[in-house]
């Protein structure tokens, strides 16, 4: 996987990180609702363009049909939660830029919403997202923070679908579906530019 150190860890083998950053409305607000937990201020500025792409991806998931109405948690911290919760939950030492902990365990990734069986409501699960890995990553790709950090939530979100990247034709499907979703919402392929550094897969 080309650019990523995001993970995903599977209802089987994670918690999600603490009580208090789970999603805690069960309101059926339609589409997708990111309920944020803010533990590095600098987020500050992004915590806008983040709840708009994610409802953006959920509208956008289906072209057949409305998506139902869904929650997930979004907590924005730093390298130092991302490095603790790297070495509690996948037992490898250091900061990753972003961790999805799925609530539901899909047979296949969702692709619409006949996929979800339509229920009425749907809690996705927690990501977990890193501002140092976030900065530093930006400016060794020459991107805007903004454009990385939409990108490493589409990223984080599609594994809470149950898209992942341990073998290449599945990172090639996940990695064609961000591209899709954020050259629909005004944003360059991600996968462009080749990357300035090796990342961990």
């Amino acid at each position: 996987m080309r650019n990523q150190t995001s993970q995903v860890m599977t209802k089987n083998n994670a918690l999600p990180p603490d009580d208090d950053a789970e999603p805690d409305s069960l309101g059926q607000t339609p589409g997708l609702t990111l309920d944020i937990d803010m533990r590095d201020a600098r987020w500050q500025a992004l915590a806008d363009d983040l709840r708009q792409q994610a409802d953006f991806i959920w509208a956008h998931l289906d072209p057949k049909g409305a998506m139902p109405a869904a929650e997930a948690c979004l907590v924005l911290a730093d390298d130092a939660a991302l490095a603790d919760m790297n070495q509690r939950f996948r037992d490898k030492s250091g900061p990753t830029n972003v961790l999805s902990f799925p609530a539901l365990d899909f047979a296949k990734p969702v692709k619409g919403a006949q996929d979800l069986s339509n229920p009425a409501f749907v809690l996705l699960g927690d990501i977990v997202m890193s501002y140092d890995r976030l900065a530093a990553e930006a400016q060794a790709q020459g991107k805007s923070e903004q454009a990385h950090g939409l990108h490493l939530l589409t990223h984080g979100l599609l594994h809470l679908l149950g898209y992942d990247h341990e073998n290449e034709p599945d990172a090639q499907v996940m990695e064609s579906l961000e591209s899709k979703l954020l050259g629909a919402a005004g944003f360059p392929n991600p996968y462009d530019a080749p990357p300035q550094q090796e990342y961990e897969t």
